[in-house]
């Protein structure tokens, strides 16, 4: 805060960025007292100002435990965790709090549901009888470089809150999910490695405006997982060795009924052979999908898909198939339509399919033909499913 005051100063600014015609504009011809008045009126305001944005920017080194360093933070303020292991489980209902690991900081969450939990809210139902997201009652939410483990639901939850940043962790064995946003919107997730959870690694869930990028995920059951979202961005990362690479659907029962504008480029997603280890009866949506899935997206709308690299899934490398769990939700749509698929790389998939619960023939692209709008292009692949349907279908 005192940065950004002092660079809008040196610009001639105002606090709304505006430029401030008054600066500046002084000449040696008018009177001194004049200019004197000025400057004390200049630093009248920096006296004013600058000890509030002081006080919003200090740095709580944790010396007992990280809870207790986040209960004592101010909006403003960062959390900053020395090397060393910390078995709790952390809730923030600050705004604008930065929690930042040392190389070397570990969250060991296990005997607990969540490693950091975000919100201040909780769903409630509507009219209805759908839930509803909470108010987005938290604002500009950090968390920075710690490793997060064994949590026996998520490594980090965060809840009705609008603008976060989750980047640089080690999300480890966490049971569920290593980072889930839900009722979010405006954040970024990256950089972070994300390894053995039993739903998705990264899931982004009844979100908006989501950027995933740059993370490397393996040995879940879901890489990344797009959920009931809207206007999502997955770009630049490595989903290997998952059972399905990257997810994009549409479940019922949730607070938004519908997953549309979603962009998924520049991703390496190979060999997302890891067996699914949710049994395919279980009666959970994950139990279905077939070990060998690369980019599969059930029913959502607007999803473009584009230079990835899709190699080496035993199932299928890119598909995209109407939504079998419409029925269960008035609200749904099942169709995916405007999907667009070009310019990707898609070798060698398909050829061991999951023999429990692959649904076609293996192939590097499926398409079932439902939905509207969707094409096909520049696209580099040997294998389709139905043959000849990528041609059906070209992008204009």
């Amino acid at each position: 805060m005192v940065r950004s005051l002092i660079a809008r100063l040196n610009r001639g600014e105002n606090r709304r960025g505006e430029s401030d015609s008054r600066v500046g504009v002084l000449t040696d011809r008018q009177a001194p007292a004049r200019t004197a008045l000025m400057k004390l009126g200049l630093l009248a305001l920096l006296a004013a100002l600058l000890p509030a944005a002081a006080r919003a920017g200090e740095v709580i080194v944790v010396t007992t435990t990280i809870q207790a360093a986040v209960d004592a933070a101010s909006p403003g303020d960062t959390v900053l965790v020395p090397p060393g292991t910390y078995r709790e489980s952390v809730l923030v209902r600050t705004s604008e709090i930065t929690i930042r690991g040392s190389h070397g900081a570990v969250l060991d969450a296990e005997g607990f549901n969540n490693g950091i939990t975000v919100r201040n809210g909780g769903f409630s139902q509507g009219p209805d009888g759908f839930p509803v997201c909470p108010a987005l009652t938290l604002h500009d939410v950090a968390i920075e470089g710690l490793t997060i483990k064994n949590a026996e639901r998520n490594g980090v939850l965060l809840l009705g809150v609008d603008g976060f940043r989750v980047s640089d962790g080690k999300y480890l064995d966490n049971e569920d999910y290593g980072i889930f946003p839900i009722c979010s919107r405006n954040g970024l997730i990256d950089f972070n490695r994300v390894e053995g959870t039993e739903d998705a690694g990264i899931y982004v869930g009844d979100d908006d405006e989501i950027t995933v990028a740059s993370n490397h995920v393996s040995r879940c059951t879901i890489g990344i997982e797009i959920e009931n979202s809207t206007d999502v961005v997955v770009r630049d990362n490595k989903a290997i060795g998952n059972t399905t690479g990257i997810l994009v659907v549409v479940l019922p029962g949730l607070p938004i009924p519908f997953t549309e504008d979603v962009l998924i480029e520049r991703n390496v997603v190979v060999r997302n052979n890891f067996p699914n280890p949710v049994p395919a009866d279980s009666g959970e949506p994950e139990g279905l999908l077939p070990t060998g899935t690369g980019i599969l997206n059930i029913g959502g709308d607007r999803v473009v898909i584009r230079d990835n690299v899709v190699n080496q899934n035993d199932s299928l490398g890119i598909a995209i198939l109407a939504n079998p769990f419409a029925a269960l939700d008035p609200r749904m749509e099942p169709n995916p339509d405007g999907n667009e698929v070009r310019g990707n790389v898609i070798l060698q998939n398909g050829q061991s399919p999951d023999p429990e619960r692959a649904q076609t023939p293996g192939a590097d692209i499926v398409y079932d033909g439902s939905g509207t709008g969707n094409c096909f292009a520049e696209n580099k692949f040997k294998t389709e499913f139905p043959e000849g349907i990528t041609g059906l279908f070209p992008c204009s």
